[in-house]
């Protein structure tokens, strides 16, 4: 009897066993949901990229696939392959069913390199390619090194430009005011504002924050009184100061081809005077030619003598040129005056006439006479 109940109850927790493990295998993947985590509501990385890197890796579908077939890291290995996925995480439910959430990466600079080549910059200083779908808003970088392998210097390199180009971006003073950042051959870093006709000379790229805040401090003690384009350049590379560099004169070669552009805009004016003489019920106003003429901000110079004119136009255009000469002074220089005629020479006041007019009358030969008939 003992033996008999002691045979039953083995074969009971053996029967119990083979269930459990029965159970155990009929465990498959019934559903799978993706979480992406994107900056601010944007998503570069969609929920069919994910499922596709997903079948890349197990080489087809998971769902129906045995739980314990599912190799977990390798998923997640397989999915930080995209540059644009920073991190994934991967798990099964009580359900079955399994959960993927992606961590996308932030950009903070599209970089261009010497060659022409461009890709996305993140806050870790990691490459991605260029997006086909959209193109983000977020600080340009040009003269980057196009060595496919690093050396110290271009590692350098590297870490100045996301620690300047991360700065701006978070910044959102310097990230509107800041349009593009350049690097020198010499690898020193130079800002050109978008407000402000200046060239912001930063140095090496550390201690970003210091010098953009001594900067930040000059344009609202200085430049917000002598105007932002008062200087040609401002060097904060040197610590704690902020260096105004002045503009130099205008060259020759500008003051010429500006002249040329002045005699342009005089004989389009001088145009538009002659079609207003020809066609007078079209006459157009003073205030209609300004609106065509483009306003040409230069140096003080002589203004250039406008084309001759015969013709006096009832409603002249006036705009004024640089160096203080409008239109109608040149045109009235340049006009042909005619000189008015006196009055013809009379006999009765020969006297008078030969001393006004300058004219010897005593020369003159006598009326002939008609003779008498007898």
């Amino acid at each position: 009897m003992v033996l008999g109940g002691w045979l039953l109850v083995i074969s009971g927790i053996t029967t119990l066993l083979i269930a459990a493990n029965r159970k155990e295998q009929v465990h498959v993947c019934k559903d799978i949901f993706v979480g992406i985590k994107g900056n601010e509501g944007k998503f570069y990385v969609e929920k069919e990229d994910v499922l596709q890197l997903l079948q890349k890796t197990v080489s087809g579908s998971l769902l129906q696939k045995p739980v314990t077939s599912i190799n977990l890291a390798r998923l997640e290995a397989g999915l930080k392959t995209n540059p644009w996925i920073r991190n994934a995480e991967l798990y099964f439910d009580s359900k079955d069913a399994l959960h993927v959430f992606v961590e996308e990466r932030e950009p903070v600079a599209r970089v261009f390199t010497t060659s022409g080549n461009s890709f996305y910059m993140d806050s870790s200083g990691a490459r991605m390619p260029l997006l086909d779908k959209m193109s983000i808003r977020v600080p340009v970088v040009t003269g980057f090194t196009n060595a496919r392998k690093f050396n110290a210097g271009d590692s350098a390199l590297l870490q100045q430009t996301k620690q300047v180009a991360q700065f701006i971006y978070g910044s959102p003073f310097w990230s509107a005011q800041v349009g593009q950042i350049d690097i020198t051959p010499e690898g020193k870093f130079e800002l050109i504002p978008v407000i402000g006709n200046h060239l912001i000379k930063l140095g090496m790229g550390e201690n970003v924050e210091q010098k953009l805040n001594n900067l930040y401090v000059f344009y609202k003690q200085v430049m917000s009184k002598v105007g932002f384009d008062k200087y040609a350049a401002l060097a904060v590379e040197f610590d704690g100061q902020v260096v105004g560099i002045k503009k130099e004169p205008t060259s020759p070669v500008d003051s010429i081809q500006l002249k040329k552009n002045i005699e342009e805009l005089v004989n389009r004016a001088n145009m538009q005077n002659l079609e207003d003489d020809m066609l007078p019920d079209q006459t157009l106003t003073a205030t209609q030619l300004d609106s065509t003429v483009s306003t040409i901000e230069a140096p003080v110079m002589p203004a250039p003598i406008g084309t001759a004119s015969t013709k006096t136009n009832p409603n002249p255009a006036t705009f004024n040129l640089p160096g203080g000469t409008n239109q109608n002074t040149a045109q009235k220089k340049t006009e042909t005056k005619s000189i008015p005629k006196k009055p013809p020479v009379s006999i009765e006041n020969s006297n008078q006439n030969v001393k006004t007019n300058s004219v010897k009358l005593d020369k003159a030969k006598p009326k002939a006479l008609m003779p008498s008939v007898h």
